[in-house]
């Protein structure tokens, strides 16, 4: 879980990053050595909710972007 969220946290505040999350979760998953569970999250849930992030996230919506990410993952692995 925590993995996830450092993914998601660092995609919010970076565009960037945020594309490579979104169209090349492969990659994302074997860089960050996730399990079968983990990667199923960051192509559904996860690429969900970032498709409704705005572009770019304002740096004052960040923390809060994260936050309500972090509970998501939470929520769909607890």
């Amino acid at each position: 879980m925590e993995k996830l969220i450092e993914i998601t946290n660092k995609a919010v505040a970076d565009y960037g990053f945020r594309q490579i999350v979104q169209w090349s979760p492969e990659d994302i998953v074997a860089q960050w050595q996730l399990s079968t569970r983990e990667a199923e999250l960051l192509s559904g849930v996860i690429k969900d909710e970032m498709d409704r992030l705005p572009i770019p996230v304002e740096p004052t919506d960040v923390p809060g972007e994260q936050d309500r990410l972090a509970g998501v993952i939470r929520q769909a692995l607890g």
